[in-house]
């Protein structure tokens, strides 16, 4: 489909959706009318000019919303202009077209209403995306799961392990740059103080915060995004891409009241009569400075890999050091696939595993340091489930793993 191809199905969408007199401009790149149209009701009728972008790929910055903006102003029998892409908006088009009142229409937006007009619309995925958090290619992210399991799981050997299948998530999110600085103060002087400069991550379908857990150990990196890699995702199963739905004024709503949420502090102290008091600091609006507001996304990998007769998903983004999994709280996976999240409670007793973690060398079953045992034998490490047990005295036994106890003819 070429630019005109696409102009003409933008037409024709409207017409199905209800609009009328729609007309389509010239095939011509002289800066006319792509589309005009009516929308029609019982007390008015509303006059729209349409702009089409065929960028599937590409992303619309603020001078094209600034260009129908004007167009719009200076046309008297002009009511509204809507711009309509492939592909998809920066953060500053999206800013200023909350702020002018032009509608965008994205990728994601263009073919929910193909599906509502009961039009097809075939969209190759594209990878091409202005603003994303680093991604490494395969062999390296390998490198940087097995270096993690060596350090997590004691008992584990790289020989034990096989990656079955790598997929990636883009969570789609909106990076907010804030600083806040607050001073609380009661007669006795300044009881409290807030002087951060940092990012907070909203999530891009809802607006909702982002676990921490997810987002911090990107912090460092924040003023390092750039366009996804494609080079990097060859061997990688691309699992989902998020959608951006919010506007830059209800993000810019959201953010505010999230950070008055997390800076939000009780502190104590003590009046000038020594008693002892407490204040909620609550900070105002006024204390919040948003600075910038970009559609970033965060690459969140998927990784199933096979350890010895055990299957686990791991979950977690990247650094350029190390691979930062989450816990298994945060990941799903379905009951009948014969997968299992990567544990946080030992898979024998269920619970939490706070000092260092054991594999044992014969199911790939993670546990605590209660439930694993040495062969007395190999040295291996085998757990509750699988050590065989021979009586030495009255109150001790020798551990074998199920091989070395055949052996020795103990079973």
């Amino acid at each position: 489909m070429d630019g005109y191809e696409f102009q003409k199905f933008v037409a024709n969408l409207f017409k199905k959706l209800g609009f009328v007199n729609v007309e389509v401009g010239p095939p011509t790149a002289d800066g006319g009318i792509d589309i005009s149209m009516e929308q029609r009701t019982d007390i008015s009728t509303v006059r729209f000019i349409v702009e089409c972008k065929h960028h599937p790929e590409g992303t619309i910055g603020r001078p094209v919303v600034q260009k129908l903006h004007s167009a719009v102003v200076h046309t008297p029998v002009l009511d509204k202009g809507i711009i309509v892409t492939s592909g998809h908006f920066s953060s500053k088009a999206i800013q200023y077209a909350e702020e002018v009142g032009i509608e965008l229409i994205d990728i994601e937006k263009l073919t929910e209403l193909a599906r509502k007009a009961e039009m097809l619309i075939q969209t190759k995925p594209s990878l091409s995306i202005e603003n994303c958090f680093p991604t490494s290619k395969k062999t390296e992210l390998v490198e940087k799961l097995f270096s993690f399991l060596q350090v997590d799981l004691n008992g584990f050997n790289k020989d034990y392990a096989k990656v079955e299948e790598i997929g990636l998530k883009l969570l789609s999110s909106y990076m907010v740059d804030y600083s806040i600085e607050a001073t609380f103060s009661t007669s006795v002087g300044v009881i409290h103080s807030i002087h951060e400069k940092s990012s907070l991550f909203l999530t891009g379908d809802g607006g909702e915060p982002i676990n921490p857990i997810i987002t911090n150990p990107l912090l460092p990196m924040r003023y390092n995004i750039s366009e996804l890699n494609e080079d990097n995702l060859k061997e990688v199963k691309l699992l989902e891409r998020g959608r951006f739905v919010k506007s830059y004024k209800e993000i810019k709503e959201s953010a505010i009241e999230t950070l008055r949420q997390i800076y939000t502090k009780t502190v104590g102290y003590y009046g000038a009569n020594n008693v002892h008091y407490t204040k909620t600091c609550v900070p105002k609006k006024k204390h919040i400075a948003l600075m910038d507001v970009k559609q970033v996304y965060i690459p969140v990998w998927n990784i199933i890999v096979s350890i010895l007769k055990s299957k686990y998903l791991i979950v977690g983004t990247e650094n350029p050091q190390k691979l930062n999994v989450f816990p298994s709280k945060l990941i799903v996976v379905k009951e009948t696939s014969g997968i299992q999240p990567y544990p946080d409670n030992c898979m024998v007793c269920f619970k939490p595993m706070e000092d260092k973690k054991y594999l044992c060398n014969e199911c790939g079953m993670i546990v605590c340091s209660n439930d694993i045992f040495t062969c007395k034998k190999c040295g291996k490490l085998i757990c509750e489930k699988h050590v065989i047990s021979k009586r030495k005295f009255l109150i001790f036994s020798d551990k074998y793993c199920p091989p070395c106890a055949k052996s020795e003819g103990i079973i």
